[in-house]
C-alpha cells in the first residue's frame, strides 16, 4: 500500500507542536515550587517538542489531497502512540525513579483519560501532576479533532481521521465542513473547562488544584487524589461541581450545538440523553436500596448521596472514588462493573460501549424475541421515530461482538500474571473501557502498580484500543489492511 508520507509527517509535525507548547504551563509549575529535577526534563522536552514540530510544519511541502481511509487509521492509531512516548519523558527523567514502563503507562493513562497509575501519586511533583491533567485534557476531546481543525489550512482533508479516531457510533458534521465541527467542539469544551475552573477556584481549592482537578474530570479522565487535595476533593462543594461537569461531559457535544442553534426539542428529545439519565437514576436507586438495606449505611440520604457520586464516576469513566467502594455489598460491586461496560454517550469524552450502542442491543435482542412469534414479520429497530438503517444495527451489533471479543483476549494475557480472578477480570474491563478503576487488589485507588511489566504493556495496548474503539489499532494487524488488492474472500 503506497502512502502518503508527507502528510503523515506533517500530522506529527503538528502534534510534536502542540504538545511542546502543553507543556508551558507545567515547566512554570515546576520553577513555582521549585522542582528543578522535574523542570529541566520538562524544559527541554517542550523546547525540542516546539523546534522540531516547527520545522516540520513550515518546511515540509506537499500537494493539496484527501487521505484514503488506510491512512486516516494508521494516522490515528501510531498519533496516540506518538504523544504517549512524548508524553512519558517528563516523567521518566523526573528523577523520581519512575521506570520506563511505568512512564509510559502513565503517559497513555494519561492521553486516553483512563487516569489509573503504577506511580505513587504522593511522590510526583506538581509539575508532574498538572502535566498529566494536561495530558487528560487534550487526550478528552481527541487530539486528532484539534488537528482536523486546522488540516483543511494545509490542504488535507480531515473527515476520514475524525471518523477513524472520533468516539461513539458516528461522527456528525455540525458546521458546513469538518472542520467546523472540530471548532465547535472544542470552543463548547473550552467553556466549560473554563466555568469549572472558576467554580472551584471559589471554593475550598487553591489555584493549583482547582486546575488539576478541572483538567481530569472535564475530560472524564479521573482526578489526582493525593494526601494532599484530599480534604479539598471530599468538600461537598467540590464534589457537586466536580459532578455536574463530569456529567456534563459524559453528554454528547452535538446537543449543546444544538442548544446554542436554539433545537431546544430536538436536544431535549435525544433518546440517548434519557437513557443515560435512567441508567443513572436506576443504578443510583438499587445501589443505595442495597447499601441502607445491607446496613453498609445508616443514613438513606449518605447511602443515595455515595452512590450517586460512584455512579457518576463509573458511568462517566472518570474513574474518580469518593469512598471505599471494595467494602460494599456483591451486589453494588456487579452494578458498578457492568456501569464500566456502557460508559457514556457517544461524541462525548467518555469510553466503553456508549449508551446509545447498548439501547440498540437491547432493542435488537427485543425484535429477536419478537420475531420468534412472528417470522415472517418486517419490523425496524426504530430510533427517535426514525428506522435504523440495517448497515448501521449491523455495525453496532459487530462493535460490541469484537469489543467482548477484545476483552476476553486481554483478560487471558493479564491471567499469566497469576493474580485472582477478580482482580484479572475487573482490570481488564476497567483500562478497556478507560475508566481506569477495578475490584479484588487494585480497589478504589486506581492503583496498578502489583501488575508486572508485561502486563502493563498489556494494559498500555488496552486503553489505546479501548480509547480508538478497536478498529483503528485492529486493522493494522490485517493483511487486507496493508495489501488491499490481495485480500481473501471470507
Amino acid at each position: 500500500m503506497h502512502l502518503n508520507y508527507p502528510v503523515i509527517m506533517k500530522m506529527v509535525g503538528l502534534l510534536t507542536l502542540i504538545e511542546g507548547f502543553a507543556m508551558i504551563p507545567c515547566i512554570f509549575t515546576a520553577m513555582l515550587y521549585g522542582e528543578w529535577t522535574t523542570y529541566y526534563p520538562l524544559l527541554i522536552t517542550s523546547i525540542v517538542c516546539i523546534f522540531v514540530g516547527l520545522l516540520i510544519v513550515t518546511r515540509l511541502k506537499f500537494n493539496k489531497t484527501k487521505l484514503k481511509m488506510q491512512e486516516s487509521f494508521l494516522i490515528a492509531s501510531l498519533s496516540w502512540v506518538y504523544c504517549s512516548i512524548i508524553g512519558m519523558f517528563p516523567f521518566y527523567f523526573s528523577g523520581c525513579g519512575f521506570t520506563f514502563i511505568g512512564s509510559f503507562f502513565e503517559s497513555v493513562a494519561g492521553f486516553t483519560t483512563t487516569g489509573c497509575t503504577v506511580l505513587d501519586t504522593n511522590l510526583m511533583p506538581h509539575a508532574l501532576q498538572l502535566w498529566r491533567s494536561v495530558c487528560h485534557w487534550l487526550g478528552g476531546m481527541g487530539i486528532l479533532i484539534l488537528v482536523i481543525s486546522i488540516f483543511p489550512l494545509l490542504g488535507v482533508g480531515g473527515q476520514s481521521i475524525a471518523s477513524a479516531e472520533a468516539p461513539g457510533p458516528t461522527f456528525e458534521k455540525i458546521g458546513a465542513k469538518i472542520s467546523d465541527t472540530g471548532k465547535y467542539l472544542y470552543a463548547i469544551y473550552m467553556f466549560f473547562t473554563a466555568a469549572e475552573y472558576v467554580l472551584l477556584f471559589l471554593g475550598p481549592m487553591d489555584w493549583f488544584n482547582a486546575l488539576t482537578a478541572t483538567l481530569s474530570s472535564i475530560s472524564t479522565g479521573g482526578l489526582i487524589v493525593t494526601n494532599e487535595n484530599l480534604e479539598m476533593i471530599n468538600a461537598n462543594y467540590s464534589r457537586f461541581v466536580i459532578l455536574i461537569f463530569t456529567v456534563l461531559s459524559s453528554l454528547s457535544y452535538l446537543l449543546y450545538y444544538m442548544i446554542l442553534k436554539k433545537k431546544w426539542k430536538e436536544a431535549f428529545r435525544n433518546m440517548e440523553m434519557k437513557g443515560f439519565f435512567a441508567i443513572i437514576a436506576m443504578a443510583t436507586l438499587l445501589i443505595a436500596a442495597v447499601l441502607k438495606l445491607s446496613g453498609s449505611y445508616s443514613s438513606l440520604w449518605q447511602a443515595v448521596k455515595d452512590g450517586l457520586c460512584q455512579v457518576i464516576s463509573v458511568i462517566s469513566t472518570s474513574g474518580y472514588y469518593v469512598c471505599d467502594y471494595t467494602n460494599w455489598p456483591s451486589f453494588t460491586q456487579a452494578v458498578l462493573l457492568l456501569l464500566m461496560l456502557v460508559g457514556g454517550c457517544s461524541a462525548s469524552t467518555t469510553g466503553s460501549l456508549k449508551v446509545i450502542r447498548v439501547l440498540v442491543l437491547i432493542k435488537l435482542i427485543r425484535r429477536g424475541f419478537f420475531r420468534r412469534i412472528h417470522p415472517h414479520s418486517v419490523k425496524p429497530i426504530m430510533l427517535e421515530g426514525k428506522p435504523l438503517p440495517a448497515a448501521t444495527a449491523s455495525s453496532i451489533t459487530m462493535h460490541i461482538l469484537l469489543y467482548f471479543g477484545v476483552l476476553i483476549g486481554g483478560t487471558l494475557l493479564l491471567s499469566l500474571n497469576n493474580l485472582d480472578m477478580e482482580t484479572t477480570i475487573s482490570t481488564a474491563v476497567g483500562i478497556f473501557s478507560n475508566t481506569g478503576m477495578a475490584l479484588g487488589d487494585v480497589g478504589a485507588s486506581g492503583y496498578f502498580g502489583m501488575w508486572n511489566g508485561f502486563s502493563q504493556l498489556v494494559l498500555t495496548v488496552l486503553m489505546i484500543a479501548g480509547r480508538l474503539e478497536m478498529y483503528a489499532i485492529i486493522l493494522l494487524f490485517t493483511r487486507s489492511f496493508w495489501q488491499p488488492d490481495k485480500a481473501k474472500t471470507l
